[in-house]
């Protein structure tokens, strides 16, 4: 199996150090946020290792090259496209400031991806060995494919300024070992923290322009590229009949953002993030395939009028044209 780790950074990647040999068999993409290579990276601990800044953007995408954020995480899906390039059968993306709980993280995400999601059925016990408990049917059990692995963190969870502000000293302790379905016709806060998804699941994961373009230019929205992200990516799958799912493995996330700052770059999202959603859910898709489905949900979301918005849906058909 053929697994690649995405990691965008304008820091040091010396946090690897805690993770010892967990990504042995795995190809590391990091993915600089500058314009060129600044950071050091070591090829210990990994198959392979491939580097990437805003100059490979440019020279793979020319004219094209403001679909991918600048100053901003959502520069990771470069690295994702990158990563299928090269054949990726599952990728796992992690931020800098995560670090290991457990021994296992890679094999939790892998076994997740392997998992079958019940039909029209929610277990009561997440344990990931005994999901089906008395009176769960057997008919129902292991009925749709997983693509997409949604993993949860302790210490620092992943809190919006304004909640981060109200509660600065919350330390959350690791969870038992757990694993849920996201239900049918039910959204959630997709985290790119801590996230890993299968090759089928790679058109979903455009995440939308955020912080800044080529230019230098601030986009009008920041610090939702993941969430509106996984509301497109959720559509999509239960349309498809495809599962997500949501809880270990965990990491330890020791925040490096400033809760102050994230208020700002969150105030003009909070009001899009409340009515974005719905307007994805109204839309009826009619597509066989990811690709077909991601297209067609780009361009029938009754996206707000703005600039902003005309240039997200232009480069939403770019990125499904790369597959």
């Amino acid at each position: 199996m053929n697994i690649f780790l995405v990691v965008p950074t304008i820091r040091s990647l010396h946090f690897f150090s805690e993770w010892k040999e967990q990504f042995a068999k795995c190809s590391l993409i990091v993915v600089e946020d500058h314009p060129d290579v600044q950071i050091e990276t070591t090829p210990a601990h990994f198959l392979n290792v491939f580097h990437y800044t805003w100059k490979n953007i440019a020279k793979d995408f020319g004219k094209d090259e403001w679909i991918f954020s600048r100053k901003n995480a959502g520069i990771r899906s470069y690295g994702f496209w990158k990563a299928y390039e090269k054949g990726a059968d599952i990728i796992i993306t992690l931020d800098d400031d995560c670090f290991p709980v457990d021994e296992d993280f890679v094999a939790q995400h892998v076994a997740n991806l392997s998992a079958l999601a019940p039909e029209k059925w929610f277990t009561t016990f997440p344990n990931p060995e005994f999901m089906f408990t008395r009176g769960f049917p057997y008919e129902v059990r292991n009925r749709h494919k997983t693509v997409i692995s949604h993993g949860l963190w302790s210490n620092k969870i992943d809190l919006d300024g304004i909640t981060e502000a109200k509660h600065p000293n919350i330390n959350i302790p690791p969870y038992p070992a757990m694993r849920e379905f996201v239900p049918k016709g039910t959204y959630f806060p997709m985290c790119s923290m801590n996230l890993a998804f299968t090759r089928k699941a790679v058109p979903l994961m455009y995440f939308p322009l955020m912080g800044l373009d080529p230019e230098g230019k601030k986009w009008e929205y920041d610090r939702f590229d993941d969430i509106w992200a996984g509301i497109f990516a959720k559509k999509i799958c239960d349309h498809l009949g495809l599962a997500v799912t949501n809880g270990s493995p965990f990491v330890e996330h020791r925040k490096a953002s400033d809760p102050r700052k994230n208020i700002l770059k969150e105030k003009k999202g909070l009001v899009v993030n409340e009515m974005l959603w719905k307007n994805v859910d109204e839309v009826k898709l009619h597509g066989k395939t990811v690709v077909e489905c991601y297209s067609e949900l780009a361009k029938r979301i009754r996206f707000p009028e703005s600039a902003y918005f005309t240039k997200l849906h232009r480069a939403m058909i770019i990125w499904t044209q790369l597959f």
